[in-house]
C-alpha cells in the first residue's frame, strides 16, 4: 500500500511537472507572441497591480518591467486618476464587459487607442499611440472645414459638378446670390442650364476635351445666363478630382461683365481722348521717378516733331528743343521741379525737330506714395501757337483801334482847344468893343452928373472909381484871353505872361524863366504850351502862397520838357482835388501825346513836369533860336 501511494504520488508529480513545463512553454510562447505585437499590452489584477507588460508597453513605463510589476497602476500614474481612461477601467471592471475608446492624455500630450478586456483575474489592456494619425486626422478635418469655409464663403461664385452627368453637386453662397437661383434650384440643374443655347455645343466640346486631356485644369472665358435672363461674361478656373468614385469638377467664376463694359468705355474714351488731343494739340507725358522711365503720348511726339520709333523720351530730349531765348528760364523751372517737387506751369517757345518755331504751354503734377514721397511726375504740353498768333493779332488790332481812338480823341481835343481859343478871342473882343464902351459911356455920364451937382459929387466919384476898376479888370481879362493864333513867339508870350502874373499878385513873387528850345514847331503846340504855363501860374497865385517860381521850357530827346516848380505850401497828390486846373492841363497834355508828372507834399512845394513829343523835320532845317540869356 505505501508503495502504491508512493508510486501514485510520483506519477502525479510527474504528470504535474509535465503540465507545468507545458504551461510554462505555452506561457513563454504566448509572452513571446505578445511581446512581438506592435500594440502595448498590460495586465492588472483585481487590485490594479501590474502582472504583465509586453515590450511595447515599456515605452510608456520608463521604470522598466521589474520595478513596475506588482505595483498599483494608479500609484505609479496618479495623473490618470479621474481621466477618461480611469473611468473606462472602472466601467469594464464593474460591468465585466470589454470597453474601448480613444483618449487624449494632456500630461504627455499624446492620444491613445485603448481596448480593455475584463476577467476574473483582473484586466488586460491593449493600447496604441495614435498621436500622429490623430493629428493628421485633426489636420485633415480642419483642412476640410477650412476648404468648406473657403468654398461656401468665397466672394467669387463657385460650384462642383459631376463630369459625367454635368449636374451640379454643390454651390456656394456667392453663386446663389450672383445668379439668382436658390441652392435647391441649382442642385436640380446642370451646367448647360446656365448657358445661352447657342453656347452649349462649345461647352460640350470643351467637356469632351477635358475628359481626354491629362491636364484637366482650365482657365477659360464663357457666357453665363442668370435666372432673370441677363447674360454675363465670365472668366472661369476649373480643376478635376475624384471623390467617392465620382469624377467631379470644381469651378470658380469671375464675372468680368462690368470690366468688359468699362474696358470698352475706356477704349471709346481713349479714342475720344486721342481725337481731342489731336484737335486741341495737347500731348501727355509721364515720368516714373523711381525707375526714371519716361512716357510720351503719340500726340506729344507729333507736337515735338519726333518719330516715336527713333527717339526715346527723356528730359534731355525735351530740353534740346527749347528756344534759345526761353531755354535758361525753362531749365531753371524744370530743374527746380525735379529737385524740390514743385508743381507749376510754364509758357515757352520751342523749335520742333523739323525746325519750326512754335509756342507751348506745359503744366504738371506729382503722385505720392504713402510716405508722401513723390513717385510720379506727369503733365500735359499744349501747342498754343495758333492761339498765340490769334492773341497777337487781337492785341495789335486792339492797339490799332486804341491808337485810332486816341488820335481821334486828340483831334477832337485839339479842335475843342482851338475852338476855345477862338471863343476866348471872341469874348475878349466883345468885352473890349462892347462892354468896355458901355462902361466908358457910363463913366462919361457919371462925370457930367458929378460936375452939375455938388451934392452927388462924392457919390458919383466912388461910382466912377468902380467903373474904372471894372474897365481895368476887363482889360486884364482881355489880355489873358486874347492870344495870337498865327506866327506865335512862344518865348515872348510866356515871358510877358510871367511879368504880368508877377505884377498882379499882392504877395511878392520872384519868377525865373529859362527857355532852351532851339527849333520851331506848330502854332497849335505853342499855344497849348502857353496855356499849360498860364494854368500853372494861375494855380500858384490862387493856392500855393509861393515866394519863388521856376519855369523851364527845354528840348530833351525830341520832346519839349515843361517844368514849373514853386516853393509854396504843396499838397497831397494822392488826394482827389476839386479844381479844374490840373484836369485842364492833363487834357491839353494828352491831346499832344504827352505825359505829366506831379511831385508834391504838404509844406514841400510842387513840381510839375510835362513831356510833349516833338517831331522835328530835319529836311526843313528848322532854324535854331539864337542862344542868349532869355531868363
Amino acid at each position: 500500500m505505501p508503495a502504491l501511494i508512493i508510486t501514485y504520488t510520483a506519477l502525479i508529480t510527474l504528470i504535474a511537472g509535465w503540465y507545468i513545463r507545458k504551461y510554462k512553454r505555452k506561457k513563454r510562447k504566448l509572452d513571446l507572441t505578445i511581446n512581438r505585437i506592435n500594440e502595448a499590452v498590460i495586465s492588472l489584477d483585481t487590485k490594479g497591480r501590474y502582472t504583465f507588460l509586453n515590450d511595447s508597453a515599456l515605452a510608456t513605463h520608463v521604470l522598466g518591467r521589474e520595478k513596475t510589476l506588482g505595483r498599483v497602476i494608479w500609484d505609479m500614474h496618479p495623473e490618470t486618476v479621474g481621466t477618461d481612461f480611469w473611468h473606462l477601467c472602472n466601467q469594464a471592471t464593474a460591468s465585466g464587459l470589454p470597453a474601448e475608446a480613444e483618449n487624449y492624455y494632456a500630461a504627455i500630450d499624446k492620444w491613445f487607442s485603448v481596448k480593455i478586456y475584463p476577467s476574473d483575474t483582473g484586466l488586460t489592456i491593449f493600447y496604441q499611440d495614435i498621436t500622429e494619425s490623430k493629428k493628421i486626422g485633426i489636420a485633415f478635418a480642419k483642412s476640410e472645414e477650412k476648404y468648406r469655409t473657403l468654398f461656401y464663403k468665397s466672394p467669387l461664385p463657385s460650384w462642383l459638378y459631376d463630369l459625367e452627368t454635368l449636374c451640379f453637386v454643390d454651390v456656394n453662397e456667392a453663386a446663389v446670390k450672383h445668379y439668382g437661383y436658390t441652392r435647391d434650384e441649382f442642385l436640380s440643374m446642370s451646367i448647360k442650364d446656365i448657358r445661352p443655347r447657342e453656347d452649349i455645343p462649345a461647352l460640350l466640346e470643351d467637356i469632351a476635351q477635358v475628359k481626354s486631356d491629362t491636364d484637366t485644369s482650365r482657365y477659360s472665358s464663357w457666357r453665363h445666363k442668370k435666372k432673370n435672363g441677363e447674360i454675363l461674361v465670365v472668366e472661369t478656373t476649373a480643376h478635376s478630382f475624384s471623390q467617392d468614385g465620382k469624377h467631379l469638377r470644381i469651378v470658380t467664376v469671375n464675372d468680368i461683365t462690368q470690366k468688359m463694359i468699362m474696358e470698352q468705355k475706356l477704349l471709346d474714351n481713349q479714342a475720344k481722348l486721342t481725337e481731342a488731343q489731336a484737335m486741341g494739340r495737347i500731348g501727355y507725358w509721364d515720368i516714373d521717378l523711381k525707375a526714371n522711365i519716361h512716357i510720351w503720348s503719340d500726340e506729344l511726339y507729333k507736337i515735338l516733331g519726333f518719330d516715336m520709333t527713333e527717339v526715346m523720351p527723356s528730359t534731355a530730349q525735351f530740353l534740346s528743343l527749347l528756344h534759345p531765348e526761353d531755354k535758361k528760364r525753362a531749365e531753371v523751372i524744370i530743374h527746380n521741379t525735379l529737385n524740390h517737387s514743385v508743381e507749376s506751369k510754364i509758357d515757352f517757345r520751342f523749335i520742333t525737330a523739323a525746325g519750326e518755331n512754335r509756342f507751348g504751354s506745359m503744366e504738371w503734377r506729382f503722385a505720392y506714395n504713402e510716405n508722401k514721397v513723390p513717385i510720379r511726375l506727369f503733365g500735359i504740353l499744349q501747342d498754343i501757337t495758333e492761339r498765340k498768333k490769334a492773341e497777337e493779332s487781337s492785341r495789335l488790332l486792339a492797339l490799332k483801334i486804341k491808337e485810332q481812338k486816341i488820335q481821334a480823341q486828340r483831334k477832337i481835343s485839339k479842335a475843342i482847344i482851338k475852338a476855345q481859343e477862338q471863343h476866348k478871342n471872341y469874348v475878349a473882343q466883345e468885352l473890349h468893343d462892347n462892354i468896355n464902351q458901355i462902361l466908358f459911356g457910363a463913366r462919361f455920364h457919371l462925370g457930367i452928373a458929378g460936375r452939375k451937382c455938388e451934392e452927388t459929387k462924392e457919390l458919383v466919384k466912388d461910382s466912377i472909381d468902380l467903373v474904372n476898376k471894372a474897365m481895368k479888370e476887363i482889360h486884364l481879362l482881355c489880355e489873358n484871353l486874347v492870344t495870337p493864333l498865327k506866327d506865335i513867339d512862344l518865348y515872348e508870350i510866356v515871358n510877358e505872361l510871367i511879368h504880368k502874373s508877377a505884377a498882379s499878385t499882392d504877395i511878392p513873387l520872384h519868377m525865373d524863366f529859362c527857355y532852351e528850345i532851339p527849333c520851331e514847331f506848330s502854332d497849335d503846340l505853342k499855344l497849348n504850351i502857353y496855356r499849360i504855363v498860364q494854368e500853372q501860374l494861375h494855380n500858384i497865385r490862387k493856392h500855393a502862397q509861393a515866394k519863388n517860381v521856376k519855369i523851364s521850357l527845354a528840348l530833351k530827346e525830341n520832346s519839349i520838357c515843361i517844368i514849373v516848380e514853386d516853393d509854396g505850401k504843396g499838397f497831397d497828390v494822392k488826394q482827389k482835388r476839386k479844381g479844374l486846373g490840373i484836369s485842364n492841363i492833363t487834357h491839353r497834355v494828352e491831346a499832344f501825346n504827352g505825359s505829366i508828372t506831379i511831385q508834391s507834399n504838404p509844406g514841400a512845394g510842387c513840381k510839375t513836369e510835362v513831356m510833349i513829343p516833338l517831331k522835328v523835320d530835319n529836311k526843313a532845317q528848322l532854324y535854331a533860336r539864337a542862344s542868349g540869356d532869355n531868363g
